[in-house]
């Protein structure tokens, strides 16, 4: 029984048979060309010396050399032996055992890396010299394949490595001969011919070894087989610099360059066996009967592939950098390793430099840039389909054309030694070998006369390091469409591109900012869809995906200039969804000026004054054919829906609670193209104790009546809005006029239309009766459903019907509203016109109007207000807690006192009492306008007439301003030192208008305002806007809440008589006084009538003595 390591033996034996007569065997005719021996002239000097037949052969000149026992130990395991035996005519170039030597210490890879398990394990050099190096080679095949199949337990493995490793040695041995045998000529110097010829190899390169087919081809020659290889069926090339020459030297050289500098010299001979010389000898050179021998002193590497020079090449650096070289772009080959037969016309690095700005080399060097790497390079690589094989230059004839792989004609050219132009750009250098093909490295691209380079808005994103900015528009399917190629053909659409660079982006990343706006915005967040309120026929279109839609915000239709930019603006976008009705979303353009210098043209747009969307320019804007691009500073956010918006705004956060309260915040946030007209805090806090009847459960339908009120439906941007007036349709029903003033910047107001159904005002004056328009303080605010415009004042329906009775119920303060229901004035407190017996139960004969009284009179005074509106009243609502302080008993027992107290409380309108019978002359009417939410002009000593003064001269009510910001009321002349006769204003609230259905009155009066909005006359407008609130009070009236009662004030006994009674008594006093001071005058004169005498007598006697 035979042991299975002689089993294994012969199976190498035989495989090894069949191997080399397989890898060498050729049809003879198939190389003729290449015997140069063959065609040798015999000129004495230069053909094959004449050699004995019995002289010695290549083989035994070899195994008689002393130094090149390895070469022989070589050539026997790769089993070349065979061929070099049998071969007709041959060149061996011979490397000493000391060049192998060196040559296996300098390349062979170390064990250590050698051993490592996985892809960073080295390979094999050339396929065949190992960690051990050389030492593997001397021993017996059959031994090391023993051994190495003791170690791995795979035999077939190990006999496959090893056949592989036979091959690859063997191709490169075949580096080192000619099919042809070299003549003296050939290797010495010549003063006519080139002192640098290129010679062909037995090499045929090969990706791999060949499969072995089962049987072997007949017939010698033992050659190498023709046909095959990655050189066209063409051998390697190899250099040869000849003896004595500069380039070659004293011995010559092989494997020069194509300067004639490198390569290995020819060796000494020190080591042939004498005899057998010929007089032609060459040192180092050995002529045989069937070839000659070169002695070299180093080992020649076969050349790499063209992958390989790319890659290491000084002059291909850049090359190398920016050609993908593992998966070369269309339409360069798919290989520059394994496809065989190129011809490369290498650019070098300056080509590139002088060839493209930096721009352009941004690009090409980005990870999209693949694409114009191949129109590049493609130009510059010929596939050696057509026929003609690699293009070495000795095969070039003094012209030649090619087609280069991209398809453009290349004239190749010939005309001196070492010298080839392409295109009439001369080559740096030529000739560089490769194992499939040859490397002509030249100074200048080769590129058609219209060649652009960035020939798309695509490209020159990526060349402006917005690489990321690009893949995202892959990614979301949209660079065909806005920066593809179509982008620079004339005639195409146009777009404005603002892009974040890498840097931006990746500084989000750092931060977190774009990460979150990838997962939670782009890739979490769902489009919203208005199916619900929205009615599917009218959908205009299918929204994109989120990523779409942000990506197209940032494209903007047209090419944009920076002197196109305006402050303000709002520009449209690409990003259009059915939350905007199919309309295009807008962005918001913002420009600096600084000392009346706009900073929007091309020098300074760059310089952080120019904003869009939120987002900084940066730099100067670059155009790309039909497109204009400015890099931002930041990934730009769509709009938040009206909700965010809102909440992102402190001063709308009442509107927000609304919108709550009435149930409308889901329907608001996905209601779609919709303007929303939202007033801020402080507008609402004007409204007073209309807010807070609104916020009330029982005030809902009219919530959300006014909320709907301020949604247009429709989208109206700020900068859409014409000199004039334009009326608007509202969700809630209702028409609202948006109106601008004259002038460049002229301001928008928002109002109530003059006509209203069921609410007509029949002449130019609102239909909600409010003394002012709102002014929209902050316009454009963008939402994902449309555009918030914020106002300063809360515009009324004409239709919300706010009562005193709603005003009343909004203060929660309920005692005023129950007495007067039970003193019958119901009818005012709803805002009605009583009946004729309501009128005479609270005994207003002469004061109010009934119903039921007809339309009297209305061609008198018309256009007057109370001929528009229904009589307005105010009513001055004590709290609860003043009630308690009264004896209300009293009075809901005594009817007349109820309603004189409750009179004293209501002002009627100022024309009302003008058309009464009053106990007193009517105040002067204020000059000034009331203020917000407030049903009456209040100023320091204005003076009201109330209901009672129709029978009470202590009726009247009068206002002071207490200082603080406040009002204090009291009863005009009223003196009474109890209290009761003043009072604080508190809340307030103004009720609605309501309008009397007076044709007459509306085909009478004229209209101020022609169809366009314009003002026709000053005095007039003036005289026909102070009807919304003449003699003081607002045409709807209202409420005024007060801290105290205000009681009817009784004049007293002594206020009545008092005066008479204290004048009548003073005279009566004085009469007395007077009186007495006479009688006594009387006396006091009779007494003194007696004096003189006595004194006369006395004097006498006096002077006697």
């Amino acid at each position: 029984m035979r042991s299975p390591s002689l089993l294994l033996l012969l199976g190498i034996c035989a495989r090894a048979a069949l191997s080399a007569q397989h890898a060498f065997f050729v049809d003879s005719s198939a190389h003729a060309e290449d015997d140069v021996g063959a065609t040798l002239a015999d000129d004495g000097r230069g053909a094959v010396p004449d050699i004995e037949t019995a002289a010695e052969s290549i083989i035994s000149t070899l195994s008689a050399s002393s130094q090149h026992t390895t070469f022989i130990r070589l050539l026997q395991r790769s089993k070349s032996v065979p061929m070099l035996a049998h071969i007709g005519n041959a060149t061996v170039f011979a490397p000493t055992d000391q060049a192998w030597k060196e040559w296996a210490e300098r390349n062979k890879p170390s064990s250590k890396a050698f051993e490592e398990e996985g892809d960073d394990r080295p390979d094999l050099v050339h396929g065949w010299l190992g960690p051990e190096g050389l030492d593997d080679w001397f021993q017996d095949e059959a031994e090391v394949l023993l051994a190495r199949v003791a170690v791995s337990g795979n035999q077939e493995e190990e006999v496959r490595a090893m056949d592989n490793q036979n091959w690859a040695l063997r191709q490169h041995l075949l580096y080192h001969m000619l099919n042809y045998t070299l003549t003296p000529k050939s290797l010495l110097t010549s003063e006519q011919v080139n002192n640098v010829t290129l010679q062909t190899t037995l090499l045929y390169p090969l990706d791999e070894e060949p499969p072995l087919p089962p049987t072997p081809e007949p017939g010698p020659p033992w050659l190498p087989r023709g046909g095959e290889g990655l050189l066209g069926g063409h051998g390697q090339r190899l250099r040869l610099a000849r003896v004595g020459s500069e380039e070659g030297g004293k011995r010559g050289k092989i494997g020069a360059d194509w300067k004639g500098e490198g390569g290995v010299g020819v060796w000494d001979g020190s080591g042939w066996k004498a005899g057998n010389e010929s007089k032609h000898d060459v040192t180092g050179v050995k002529w045989t009967r069937n070839g000659v021998v070169v002695g070299i002193e180093g080992v020649l590497d076969p050349p790499p592939s063209i992958d390989v020079i790319i890659r290491s090449h000084p002059s291909l650096s850049y090359l190398a950098k920016i050609l993908p070289l593992s998966s070369p772009p269309a339409p360069l080959p798919s290989s520059f390793a394994t496809t065989p037969h190129l011809t490369v016309f290498a650019p070098s690095n300056e080509a590139f430099l002088s060839a493209f700005d930096d721009i352009e080399r941004g690009y090409l060097e980005g990870p999209y840039g693949d694409e114009g790497v191949g129109r590049i390079v493609g130009q510059n690589v010929v596939l050696g389909q057509d026929g003609k094989g690699v293009g070495w230059s000795d095969m070039l004839g003094k012209e030649s054309d090619f087609e280069a792989a991209s398809g453009l004609h290349l004239n190749v050219s010939f005309p001196s030694h070492n010298e080839v132009l392409v295109n009439d750009t001369k080559a740096e250098i030529i000739d560089i070998f490769a194992s499939n093909g040859v490397i002509h490295i030249i100074p200048n691209l080769i590129l058609p006369a219209e060649f652009d380079l960035l020939n798309s808005a695509e490209k020159m994103l990526l060349s402006l390091n917005a690489t990321r900015f690009v893949s995202l528009l892959r990614t979301a399917n949209l660079s065909d469409a806005y920066i593809g190629k179509g982008s620079a053909e004339k005639g195409g659409d146009s777009y404005t591109i603002l892009a974040p660079t890498d840097d931006v982006l990746d500084t989000l990343d750092k931060w977190g900012g774009f990460s979150a706006a990838s997962s939670n915005h782009i890739l979490a967040h769902e489009m919203t869809s208005p199916s619900s309120i929205y009615p599917i026929g009218n959908t205009p279109l299918k929204d994109v995906s989120p990523l779409a839609a942000l990506l197209q915000y940032h494209i903007l239709p047209g090419k944009l200039l920076p002197q196109d930019l305006k402050d303000g603006q709002l520009l449209p976008t690409e990003m259009r969804t059915s939350a905007l009705g199919g309309e295009r979303q807008r962005l918001r353009v913002e420009v600096a000026e600084k000392d009346g210098n706009s900073h929007s043209d091309w020098e300074t747009v760059g310089e952080g004054k120019v904003r869009l969307g939120g987002a900084t320019v940066i730099g100067k804007p670059v155009k790309s054919g039909n497109n204009i691009i400015y890099l931002i500073s930041g990934l730009l956010s769509t709009p938040d829906n009206v909700l965010q918006t809102a909440v992102s705004d402190l001063q709308l956060s009442t509107f927000v609670a609304a919108l709550y309260a009435a149930d409308l915040a889901k329907t608001t946030k996905h209601y779609p193209a919709t303007t929303y007209l939202i007033p801020h805090n402080d507008a609402f806090n004007h409204l007073g104790l209309t807010m807070k009847w609104l916020l009330l459960p029982d005030g809902k339908d009219d919530l959300r009546k006014v909320i709907k009120y301020h949604a247009v439906d429709g989208l109206v941007y700020s900068q859409d809005v014409n000199v004039g007036r334009q009326v608007y349709k509202t969700v809630e029903g209702g028409d609202i006029v948006i109106e601008r003033g004259k002038g460049k910047h002229g301001a928008l107001t928002v109002g109530s239309p003059n006509k209203w159904p069921g609410h007509d005002s029949s002449a130019s004056l609102p239909s909600n009766g409010e003394l002012f328009p709102a002014n929209i303080s902050t316009p454009d605010a963008l939402t994902d459903t449309g555009v918030i415009h914020t106002i300063d004042q809360v515009v009324m329906p004409a239709d919300v019907g706010i009562t005193i009775a709603k005003l009343v119920k909004g203060s929660k303060q309920s005692t005023m509203a129950d007495l007067m229901n039970h003193a019958g004035l119901g009818w005012l407190l709803e805002g009605r016109e009583p009946s004729g017996e309501e009128v005479t139960r609270v005994a207003l004969e002469g004061w109010v109007r009934a119903a039921d009284e007809g339309d009297e009179g209305g061609s008198e005074g018309e256009g007057e207000s109370e001929d528009l509106a229904y009589p307005a009243y105010t009513v001055l609502v004590p709290t609860d807690k003043a009630f308690g302080k009264l004896n209300l008993t009293y009075y809901t027992n005594n009817p007349p006192a109820l309603l004189d107290l409750l009179k004293l409380h209501i002002i009627p309108s100022q024309t009302q009492l003008s058309s009464s019978s009053s106990s007193s002359p009517l105040p002067p009417p204020p000059e000034t306008i009331p203020q917000e939410g407030q049903p009456l002009s209040l100023t320091d000593d204005t003076v009201y007439g109330t209901l009672l003064s129709s029978r009470s001269k202590f009726a009247d009510l009068a206002f002071r301003n207490a200082g603080d910001g406040s009002w204090i009321v009291g009863i005009q002349n009223a003196r009474n030192g109890a209290g009761g006769d003043s009072a604080r204003v508190g809340a307030s609230g103004r009720a609605s208008v309501t309008w009397r259905n007076r044709s007459a009155a509306s085909k009478g009066h004229k209209n101020k305002h022609n169809e366009d909005g314009d003002d026709e006359g000053g005095d007039g407008d003036d005289e026909e806007w102070k009807k919304l609130w003449r003699g003081g009070m607002t045409l709807g009236g209202g409420v005024l809440i007060i801290d105290s009662v205000l009681v009817p004030y009784e004049i007293s006994w002594f206020s009545r008589w008092g005066f008479l009674t204290v004048t009548l008594s003073g005279i009566g006093i004085l009469l007395l006084a007077t009186a007495g001071s006479i009688g006594y005058w009387f006396w006091t004169r009779e007494k003194e009538g007696y004096e003189p005498i006595l004194v006369e007598e006395e004097g006498e006697g006096e002077e006697q003595v």
